[in-house]
């Protein structure tokens, strides 16, 4: 008896050192990886950047992933670059060296990791080539990946599938939705529907497709769609055009610019440029004070923002 009642204890006593080892003992799931380590640290960093300058926060934690090796490569370590942005003209910072695309290539030294998030902004903003970023959907990753490696931002030929491939593994559009909360019932929960900067709604036009097609696809009425555009009956746009499926805005809403203007490309009408940034056609002649057909000329600087003047409510240039 006294052999059995040892026996139960200690059985007893082997079960609750286990139990206890097993709690005390760290979890394999509680060991963040190195990359998952970056997403913790500095996802709130991109939200912010994205409030404060439109740059999707998925693109900006991607970018930075994938640049800086999840912080660990020598430009993130030693210089807090976890962009890879070089020197160029105008920097007045510190400064490095690294082997990159070239030998001892220049490299901009911050005194910390947030500048270096705050730079990434601001030097994208700044840069013209990468104007055409800013006319896209902030929630369309996709489309800011290839968009980024069109404008140049780096020369790897994969740039933009290996930013999308991190995006699409780690969730990363969760952060974009902290800041553009997803719509779940109505036209802006379609799968189609994409939104300019400034909050207009429209669809891309598809091979094949017609203008009465979307009106159907979208539970529009045609005349409100063609509103929309100003455009008339006569209207008949191409594959990857913008249709324009809620009215659009009377100004153009461009982050961290005073002023924000363009320039008259050749071969381009008024309402080709309204259409780019979404902007009511009649609101882009009072801005500039244009007289009734009026159109600009080849580099001609076109305001985007501004006070409304009086001018005629149908502006030559509709469709």
């Amino acid at each position: 008896m006294r052999t059995f009642a040892f026996l139960l204890s200690s059985v007893l006593l082997l079960g609750a050192n286990s139990v206890w080892a097993q709690k005390a003992a760290p979890s394999a799931e509680t060991v963040l990886s190195p990359r998952k380590t970056y997403i913790a640290t500095y996802a709130k960093w991109a939200v912010k950047e994205m409030k404060r300058t439109g740059i999707p926060a998925s693109i900006t934690l991607a970018q930075g992933i994938l640049e800086s090796g999840n912080g660990q490569s020598r430009l993130a370590t030693e210089g807090n670059n976890h962009f890879g942005i070089k020197c160029h003209d105008g920097w007045k910072g510190k400064t490095m060296f690294v082997d990159d695309d070239k030998p001892d290539e220049c490299f901009r030294v911050y005194r910390d990791p947030k500048q270096s998030y705050k730079d990434h902004s601001e030097f994208l903003v700044s840069r013209s080539r990468y104007d055409g970023l800013f006319l896209l959907d902030p929630r369309d990753y996709a489309a800011w990946a290839r968009g980024l490696k069109a404008a140049g931002y780096a020369t790897s030929p994969t740039y933009a599938e290996k930013l999308i491939k991190i995006i699409e593994e780690e969730e990363l559009y969760r952060f974009d939705q902290q800041v553009i909360k997803p719509a779940t019932k109505g036209l802006k929960a379609h799968s189609r529907y994409k939104m300019a900067p400034n909050g207009a709604g429209y669809v891309l036009l598809e091979q094949g497709e017609t203008v009465e097609q979307v009106a159907f696809d979208l539970g529009l009425k045609l005349e409100k769609v063609l509103a929309f555009n100003d455009a008339s009956y006569a209207w008949i746009p191409r594959a990857g055009d913008r249709i324009y499926v809620t009215p659009k805005k009377k100004q153009w809403d461009r982050k961290m610019r005073e002023i924000s203007t363009c320039r008259m490309v050749a071969g381009e009408s008024t309402w080709d440029v309204a259409q780019r940034y979404g902007i009511q056609l009649e609101a882009l002649y009072k801005m500039n004070a244009w007289s009734v057909g009026y159109q600009p000329g080849e580099g001609e600087l076109i305001r985007l923002q501004g006070p409304l003047l009086n001018v005629t409510k149908t502006p030559a240039g509709t469709l």
